[in-house]
């Protein structure tokens, strides 16, 4: 592949980035661990970065490289705060780094050989939907980031190597973000120049009807290109639809099989660049490229998929309908403190460690003699043989720390909550407030409406309340138990109790709810608890959350409490 998202040269020079570039690094640092399910990676973004491609993955240093170019057109990086909850902002940049994260957590190759072999590059090719396939597998919510991404990621795949210039042997200046793309790099809705060739159109199903078979995009999206391509391929295009399936079904660590898949595809394909199945193919170098129906059919996939968000006929990366704006803080009341207060102190209880009784039995003493035992020793030893019976028992009483606690909080800040944003921002300060008084207790609460934002961080205790406008006209509720569920594992069991809470009235459009309940059962799959407060009877939750009516701030936190003390207790 021309543009390579896996690199495994440790020698290769890193990049450097300063000042606001330093800050956003660092906060999609913090923001990577969640993506690649894994705490070692460094990421950097900054103009430039990426070794020619959007992003990169170096396996060997642990490190993601992301080119800030990629950023909207004339975006201040000051304003930029390089997190999932400011991603809406910059979807496709963010979706390159979930992209990243999807190498780092899936793509194991063994050598730096079998990258360079034809196969290894087939491989690689195909490793491409097969790493994005295991991402959403683990996160469905990052979908709708690599959807974002398509034409970021894709069309420099497609793209022909651009002749060198001579004046540019040193390297081109660093852009500012948002900056317009090189020279010649097409729109996402203009052709790129694909020639009509088998190797053209099987890069294309690799890339694109691949990732429709994968989740990614979808049959309406890629049906033109798929019709191209069978144009081109014929019944050959069955067989490396075969291949790609069975590669998005190999492990992260099985490269020989997929060295295998990828020589199928190598001998299936073949090498025809100079022999094109049609006439009407790109110019040489330095005159105008024609469009091809391979180039058109590919702009179309890729334009459907950055345009809307399936399932929804919404937007993909558009605001509309509501910005899930906080409304600025204010103190809290003397009622939030008592009752942050009180849910403190119903964890702390919670968390105690308690004395758990064990009976040993023993053939000596100490203990307490049973008869019973006593003459079994007795019967075996006048039979002459070794006595195994245990006739003295004792109690023995030890302390047994309990699970930390994991609480996720989600808000619904909809317009039909509006009657009740007070007592929402209150729970979140109160609950907030509480767990971060009790050790080994972490707790994040976000706010959701056309975006998820977050009001609280897991450790820190907010010394004022923070209220939000309830104008949105759409549910992010999907998206949020994403956040939650990445920020505080609460889909990973051992180590700690894990609850969410949901404090919303539901409703929601029927696609939403439906996203909604695959995520909260996969959760419960999973042992983490679910509380839904609801602030009036006829709410309905969505299952299989447990539903409670209580809108006044001191019941939705004596709620809570007893919620953490049913899961935290034996």
């Amino acid at each position: 592949m021309k543009q390579q998202h896996v690199h495994t040269d440790p020698t290769i020079p890193a990049a450097d980035p300063e000042g606001e570039w330093l800050r956003i690094s660092a906060a999609m640092t913090r923001d990577i661990a969640s993506i690649a399910g894994r705490e070692d990676l460094v990421v950097t973004c900054a103009p430039g970065a990426g070794r020619g491609a959007p992003g990169v993955h170096i396996g060997a240093l642990g490190v993601i490289e992301i080119d800030a170019t990629n950023f909207p057109a004339g975006m201040d990086p000051t304003t930029v705060e390089g997190t999932a909850w400011d991603a809406k902002r910059y979807p496709a940049l963010w979706g390159v780094l979930t992209h990243e994260g999807a190498h780092a957590a899936h793509t194991r190759w063994r050598t730096v050989a079998e990258a360079n072999t034809p196969a290894g590059q087939a491989a690689a090719l195909l490793e491409e939907s097969r790493i994005e396939a295991a991402q959403i597998g683990r996160r469905p919510g990052d979908r709708r980031w690599l959807r974002a991404a398509s034409t970021t990621i894709i069309l420099p795949e497609i793209l022909p190597d651009p002749p060198p210039d001579p004046s540019t042997a040193a390297g081109p200046p660093s852009p500012a973000p948002g900056s317009a793309p090189p020279p010649g790099a097409p729109s996402p809705a203009s052709a790129p120049p694909a020639p009509m060739t088998r190797t053209a159109a099987a890069q294309a199903a690799a890339l694109l009807l691949a990732r429709a078979d994968a989740g990614i995009l979808t049959a309406s999206e890629t049906g033109p290109l798929e019709q191209v391509c069978t144009q081109i391929l014929g019944d050959d295009l069955t067989e490396l639809r075969r291949i790609w399936k069975a590669a998005q079904q190999v492990a992260d660590d099985d490269s020989a099989t997929m060295l295998h898949l990828g020589q199928q595809w190598v001998d299936i394909v073949g090498d025809d660049e100079d022999s094109p199945t049609d006439p009407n193919q790109p110019a040489p170098a330095g005159t105008p490229a024609q469009p091809t129906a391979l180039g058109e059919a590919i702009a179309h996939a890729l334009t459907q998929a950055t345009r809307t968000e399936p399932g929804t006929g919404l937007p993909s990366a558009g605001d509309f309908g509501g910005q899930t704006q906080t409304a600025g803080t204010r103190a809290p009341t003397s009622i939030e403190r008592q009752a942050a207060g009180q849910l403190a102190r119903a964890l702390r209880r919670a968390a105690q460690p308690e004395r758990v009784a064990t009976t040993l039995t023993s053939p000596t003493p100490p203990g307490r003699l049973r008869m019973r035992g006593a003459l079994a020793a007795d019967a075996q030893r006048a039979a002459g043989a070794l006595p195994t019976a245990r006739p003295f028992t004792r109690t023995v009483r030890t302390r047994v720390p309990q699970a930390p606690l994991r609480l996720g909080i989600a808000l619904d800040v909809s317009r039909s909550m509006s009657a009740f944003a007070r007592p929402v921002a209150s729970a979140a300060w109160i609950t907030a407030t509480a767990a971060a008084t009790v050790p080994g207790t972490h707790t994040q609460t976000v706010i959701f409406g056309q975006h998820v934002r977050t009001i609280t961080h897991p450790g820190a205790a907010p010394s004022r309340v923070t209220e939000f406008h309830c104008d949105d006209r759409r549910h992010a509720f999907p998206e949020a138990v994403d956040a939650l569920t990445g920020t505080l594992r609460l889909d990973r069991p051992g180590g700690a109790t894990r609850l969410l809470v949901v404090i919303s009235d539901g409703v929601f459009g029927t696609d939403r709810r439906a996203l909604g309940e695959t995520r909260l059962r996969r959760l419960a799959a999973s042992g983490c608890h679910l509380l839904w407060i609801k602030p009036e009877e006829e709410n309905e939750p969505i299952p299989p959350a447990r539903g409670v009516t209580l809108p006044m701030p001191a019941q939705v936190a004596a709620a809570i409490a007893r919620a953490a003390l049913g899961v935290l207790t034996p």
